[in-house]
């Protein structure tokens, strides 16, 4: 039995970070390469292009909470950006925020910028649910404060919604290093990315960012006020209600990533507590009959987000097992390894071998973390914004 647990343990890593996105990789270019073999028979345009005479009334919605470091940036992005004025509006939804963010967001009120200010502190999830229905525009584009699109960005992500079929469509998001900051996050965004990018070939995009993603209105259903992950679950809901939901990655965000991992670290625990909230809320992608979102969604996020669990296990069968064979003693030798590595990498983290081991021990530690508060039920919907 400690063998057992030992090579599942083992394998379930291996799979998660690496034979899933090679398999992945080989899925999606059999896929591409049918479109290619259609393509080349049928002679169609593949591109799915602007209709430059029909954009739809679209809303732009920034649920935002003590945020006066980058409101006036934010607001000023969303007006620069690409798509005809008077075919869009843009609403400040401030959960009660105590700063300067609503004297702020006011002081655009002459410039079509909609300010609705709650006197009470509802989280992000009731404030969504609140501000999306009173929405004039039949696209509700969704962001986050900190993130900055690109001017082109807002109508790559509307021109899908052409198609009836498209209920919703996520962006690229990519982080910036922090001058003084760390970069492993953005390392860690050029994975995700890059799985997103692959999974969408074999038409099973799960979640979206919370800062670069649009839906349909009529497609929206309220969901739970104590939703932790509000993204991942409205993503999901749109695609339960029988729509397609895809990823463009030249829909282009960016944010800039913590000051350091500090930060980063307490919003991972909180995203680990709604990671395991969302299994129960999304349980029905999880039935073999959805296909390749179900295959996705076990593989990329369910199998992550127990990393924690397989790496203890994997820990402690190995040290029953010294005793067996000299293969466990050089297995435990490299686990404790990386454990050292990591541990380095807390005080020196001028190496990428260094870096690269902390970061993904304090992001396993977060997810287990974020377990725990899971179960006591400790979390709550309302968010503490991370600084960045």
């Amino acid at each position: 039995m400690i063998r057992v647990i030992f090579f599942s343990s083992l394998f379930l890593i291996l799979y998660t970070y690496i034979l899933y996105p090679l398999f992945l990789l080989l899925l999606a270019s059999l896929v591409q390469s049918m479109r290619d073999i259609r393509y080349l028979w049928n002679r169609t345009d593949r591109r799915k292009r602007v209709d430059h005479g029909n954009f739809p009334f679209i809303s732009i919605i920034v649920a935002a909470y003590n945020e006066e470091g980058v409101i006036e940036q934010k607001i000023l992005n969303c007006m620069g950006l690409d798509y005809p004025k008077d075919r869009m509006e843009i609403i400040i939804a401030s959960d009660c925020s105590t700063d300067r963010t609503n004297s702020i967001v006011a002081g655009y009120a002459n410039m079509g910028i909609n300010l609705i200010a709650f006197a009470e502190r509802r989280g992000k999830t009731s404030v969504l649910n609140s501000v999306i229905p009173k929405a004039s525009g039949s696209i509700v584009v969704l962001s986050d404060a900190n993130t900055m699109y690109e001017r082109n960005s807002l109508i790559n992500l509307v021109r899908h919604f052409s198609d009836p079929k498209i209920g919703g469509v996520c962006g690229e998001l990519r982080l910036r290093p922090h001058v003084n900051g760390a970069d492993e996050e953005s390392y860690y965004w050029r994975f995700e990315n890059t799985i997103k990018f692959l999974e969408n070939r074999i038409g099973a995009t799960l979640g979206a960012n919370g800062g670069v993603y649009a839906i349909r209105k009529e497609a929206f259903q309220p969901i739970p006020a104590d939703t932790i992950i509000d993204d991942f679950i409205i993503f999901l809901k749109v695609r339960e209600r029988g729509y397609t939901t895809i990823f463009d990655p030249e829909a282009i965000a960016y944010e800039e990533t913590a000051p350091d991992l500090t930060g980063e670290y307490k919003r991972r625990i909180r995203i680990g507590a709604g990671n395991f909230q969302s299994i129960s809320m999304a349980r029905g992608f999880l039935s073999p009959f959805r296909g390749t979102v179900a295959f996705s969604f076990w593989s990329h996020k369910v199998l992550r987000w127990c990393m924690p669990f397989s790496l203890v296990a994997l820990f402690f069968t190995n040290l029953l097992l010294l005793r067996e064979d000299v293969g466990y003693l050089l297995f435990f030798i490299l686990q404790t390894g990386v454990y050292i590595l990591a541990v380095i990498g807390y005080y020196k983290r001028n190496n990428i071998l260094f870096k690269g081991a902390y970061y993904f021990l304090s992001m396993n530690i977060a997810l287990l973390k974020g377990f725990l508060r899971f179960l006591k039920g400790s979390q709550k919907a309302a968010w503490e914004r991370t600084q960045r």
